[in-house]
Order: C-alpha cells, then sequence, then structure tokens
C-alpha cells in the first residue's frame, strides 16, 4: 500500500507521533519491549523529514542510530501546547476522583463497603463529593491543599 500525504499533512503527522510518544514515554526510563513497534514506525515516519522538506525540523543521530526532532522543532510545533492542557486537565479529573474516592471510604466505613454499594448508590455518593471539590478547585486551585 502507498499513501500520499501533502506536506503539511506529514507536519502535523509529525505533531501526532510526538504526542504519542510522550503519552508512551514519558514517565519511563530505557526501552520498553511493550512500545518498541510505536518507536519503528515513529523512526520511519521520521526518517522522511529530508524527503518532505523538513529536515530543519527532524535529525538524524549517527551514533545512536535514531532520527530525534530538533531544537526548531520543539520551539515551533503546538504538541507540547496539546501536552500540556492534555496533562493539566488529567491533573485535575484524577486529583479530584482520588480525593473522592478517600472521603467516601471514609463516609462509609471502609473500602469493603463502598465495594458492596451498587452503582447508583455510589453515584449518589459520590456526586455531593465531587461537586464540593470541583468548586473548591475552580475558586481556589491548589491554594487550599494542604497535607
Amino acid at each position: 500500500m502507498k499513501i500520499n500525504i501533502t506536506k503539511k499533512e506529514y507536519k502535523s503527522l509529525l505533531d501526532i507521533l510526538s504526542i504519542a510518544d510522550w503519552i508512551l514515554n514519558a514517565h519511563k526510563i530505557g526501552d520498553d519491549p511493550e512500545t518498541e513497534e510505536y518507536g519503528k514506525l515513529e523512526q520511519k515516519f521520521n526518517s522522511y523529514a529530508e524527503d518532505m522538506g523538513y529536515d530543519n525540523l527532524v535529525t538524524y543521530d549517527t551514533k545512536l542510530k535514531k532520527f530525534f526532532p530538533t531544537k526548531e522543532f520543539e520551539e515551533t510545533s503546538k504538541f507540547r501546547e496539546f501536552i500540556d492542557e492534555f496533562e493539566n486537565a488529567t491533573f485535575w479529573d484524577e486529583l479530584l476522583r482520588r480525593l473522592v474516592e478517600r472521603d467516601l471510604i471514609k463516609q462509609e466505613g471502609g473500602v469493603k463497603n463502598v465495594m458492596n454499594m451498587n452503582f447508583r448508590e455510589r453515584l449518589e455518593k459520590e456526586e455531593p463529593l465531587e461537586k464540593m471539590y470541583a468548586t473548591e478547585f475552580e475558586a481556589n486551585g491548589l491554594d487550599n491543599i494542604r497535607i
């Protein structure tokens, strides 16, 4: 199969591949066999940068035998904005979810009691906690969070 894409589409593909690579590897040390096939695919598409007129955005390291984004790519691409937006939203959602879960467990006398609730009952008990935290975070961010 042959896929034809425009120069603009190729640039968008570089952004998408960078976002995917961040999700797959940002918090890992070393290579992960589970994501190896994705890395190979990214390398394959990065190898076309020069042909697509984007050798200013992707460079090849002869020692590591891999393609890497250039500083120019890092500075001009919007991929970091998308990642930052995603991580910010995820942070608030995850913080809210975990605090609600913690408080519900305390309120109901333990994990076992929460696990024994039916879905509707649990939602009804979580809803006021979710609203409380959502209102707090919208008004004050992290200002009132204390350990």
